[in-house]
C-alpha cells in the first residue's frame, strides 16, 4: 500500500510541478518560434541578409527555451523523485518497489484512466 501511496505521490507531484511551472506554455511559445523561423526561411520576399537577422533572433529564443524546459522539466521531475528518495532514506517506501509499480500495467491504466476523467471533468 505504501508503494502505491508513493506512485501516487511521484505522479501527482510531476503533474502539478509541470502545472505550477507553466512547461505547457513555454512549450508552446518554443513551437510558435519555429514556426516563424520556418516561416522566414520560406518567405521568398526576404533578403538572405534580412533571414539571417531574423534566424538568429530565433534561434537565440530556441535556444532559451530549450534551457528553459529542460532546468524546469528536470525540476519536475527531481523534487517528488527526491522527495520519495528521503521517505526511502527514513524507512518509509522503497524507491525502487515504487518505481516498479510505476511501471507495471495495472498503474499506467489506471493512471491514464483517471488523467482522462481528470480532464473530463475539469473541461466540463
Amino acid at each position: 500500500m505504501t508503494s502505491f501511496l508513493g506512485a501516487v505521490l511521484l505522479v501527482a507531484g510531476m503533474v502539478a510541478l509541470i502545472k505550477v511551472s507553466g512547461l505547457f506554455p513555454r512549450a508552446l511559445q518554443a513551437v510558435r518560434a519555429s514556426r516563424g523561423a520556418f516561416g522566414v526561411m520560406n518567405d521568398p520576399e526576404l533578403t538572405d541578409e534580412r533571414k539571417e537577422s531574423l534566424l538568429q533572433e530565433y534561434s537565440l529564443s530556441l535556444l532559451k527555451s530549450f534551457l528553459d524546459l529542460s532546468i524546469r522539466g528536470a525540476a519536475a521531475i527531481a523534487i517528488p523523485v527526491g522527495l520519495l528518495w528521503a521517505l526511502e532514506w527514513v524507512g518509509v517506501v522503497s524507491l525502487k518497489a515504487v518505481l516498479a509499480l510505476t511501471l507495471s500495467w495495472p498503474f499506467l491504466l489506471g493512471g491514464v484512466l483517471a488523467g482522462i476523467a481528470t480532464f473530463w471533468l475539469l473541461e466540463s
